[in-house]
């Protein structure tokens, strides 16, 4: 176990006790066509349209708790033949970590093209003084690296990925169907509206804050879903604050009033 994953295992559960600043879905459907699936502190997504299922994100290492989560949805986890990873954090991509047992292995996994340093040692994920941290995840043989704004179909899916640097310096968005946007960790929901990731994960804050400008420029947005607060239908709320960070230290703090005391039970 590498340093980045005993703070994500280990430590990460003891900082976020109590702090109501993760509120993620329980396994849930919103709207016809996308499954929320709740693997402790964050959400991983299924987006279902005529017979074709995609996946955005897939939880920790081992996906216990993706795979109970498929058993709920009665949907065959065999069927997901495309994974969408905004990130390689381990809460978000640990399930593609080629060591340990994978829910969608028959899954194409793409990621962006600056993400795919990470695995490859040639970024690092924190850098405390001189001691670089890495990446725990070891990608598997072969993946499909996106390029910024590159827009790819799976069957009559469409998919964009968006380049929001900032909380990792290749961190995807993507924008499914034209109205359904997968913010990852750009964005965080405060009683829904939307503000600047926790400083405290971001690699780069102000990157963080001007990148997710771009995403005020798109057009028809029906929802906009986050990966540790929930979904919004208020599109102008879902950007209002994106220029300031979150005060998670104030006693009276709260993401939303459904925050969990203690996400990782």
């Amino acid at each position: 176990m590498n340093t980045i994953e005993v703070f994500g295992t280990i430590i990460k559960p003891k900082i976020c006790k109590g702090k109501y600043m993760l509120a993620p879905i329980n396994n849930e459907k919103i709207g016809e066509n996308i499954y929320a699936m709740r693997d402790k502190d964050v959400n991983a997504f299924l987006y279902k349209k005529d017979n074709v299922t995609i996946a955005i994100d897939c939880g920790y290492k081992n996906c216990e708790n993706i795979s109970k989560a498929m058993d709920y949805f009665k949907i065959n986890q065999n069927d997901v033949l495309h994974l969408f990873i905004t990130h390689l954090d381990l809460d978000h991509a640990g399930g593609i970590d080629k060591r340990c047992k994978r829910v969608f292995k028959n899954a194409k996994i793409y990621l962006g093209k600056t993400e795919i340093k990470y695995a490859e040692n040639k970024l690092y994920r924190k850098k405390i003084g001189f001691i670089k941290l890495k990446s725990p995840i070891k990608l598997p043989d072969s993946c499909t690296v996106l390029e910024d704004m590159q827009t790819i179909y799976i069957g009559k899916i469409k998919i964009q990925a968006i380049l929001i640097s900032g909380h990792t310096l290749g961190h995807l968005c993507y924008l499914v169907d034209e109205k359904y946007l997968f913010t990852g960790d750009s964005i965080i929901l405060v009683y829904g509206k939307g503000y600047c990731f926790y400083d405290l994960w971001n690699i780069d804050s102000q990157l963080n804050m001007q990148s997710i400008e771009k995403l005020k420029m798109l057009q028809n947005i029906k929802f906009v879903i986050t990966s540790h607060s929930g979904y919004t239908e208020n599109i102008g709320n879902a950007f209002l604050n994106i220029n300031q960070l979150p005060n998670w230290k104030d006693k009276k703090f709260k993401v939303n009033d459904d925050a969990p005391y203690n996400p990782f039970e």
